[in-house]
């Protein structure tokens, strides 16, 4: 539901996900029973309606508020007076409100979204439209015994070979465009300030990918 371009198949697949989520809440904490409504929340009875509103109005994150709640939090992130805070919010409104302009007037500028493939300074493009985004540790480390053995029984393969070295990195571009954040940098955040809803759904993936994505990564 958070991205840019959803087709039919991502709509029919979100609305059985959500609607099966619902029903087993409703099932397991309220029995379903009128009596209880009021344990169901605004905020998961509206999930159901979500694919809907989709065929309606777009995808979610280009007609609801989400976007503009993530703005704020941006902008008040960016506040270093904090003697006058609101003028200071102004200011930094008014300076993101000027890039974007330039951006939409003259798109060359912007080099984080161009046309033309080019990508963050520091990034790794993957193949596939995956791209490593920084920050990123400066030494790769060896995998440990129980990472190594977790990793290959979930490829099903009984090693992985030579030795394999892994480097953190704190960002993933996925083919939606949206980024995913890595457990390494986010859990050097405050609790608070952690982007715990950026997850995603990692599917099974061939031994023959992975080790063909290992050795575009593993020489990082």
């Amino acid at each position: 539901m958070n991205q840019h371009n959803i087709s039919q198949d991502n709509v029919r697949d979100a609305y059985l996900a959500l609607a099966s989520f619902a029903q087993e809440f409703e099932e397991i904490y309220c029995q379903r029973l009128v009596t209880r409504i009021h344990f169901v929340r605004p905020c998961l009875h509206s999930l159901v309606h979500l694919p809907r509103e989709v065929i309606c109005l777009g995808p979610p994150l280009c007609s609801s508020q989400w976007t503009l709640e993530h703005t704020i939090g941006n902008l008040g992130e960016e506040i270093k007076q904090h003697s006058n805070p609101f003028a200071n919010l102004s200011q930094r409104g008014i300076r993101r409100a000027r890039v974007n302009a330039l951006k939409a007037i003259i798109p060359g500028v912007d080099t984080e979204r161009s046309d033309d493939g080019n990508l963050p300074c520091g990034s790794k493009d993957l193949g596939d439209g995956f791209v490593l985004l920084w920050a990123r540790k400066s030494d790769p480390r060896p995998l440990r015994d129980c990472e190594a053995d977790a990793l290959c029984e979930y490829l099903g393969i009984p090693s992985l070979g030579d030795e394999v070295l892994v480097r953190c990195w704190a960002k993933l571009r996925i083919l939606t465009g949206q980024n995913c954040y890595s457990a390494w940098k986010e859990k050097q955040r405050p609790l608070e300030k952690r982007r715990t809803v950026r997850n995603v759904k990692v599917r099974h993936i061939s031994a023959v990918q992975f080790l063909a994505y290992w050795r575009v990564i593993r020489f990082l």
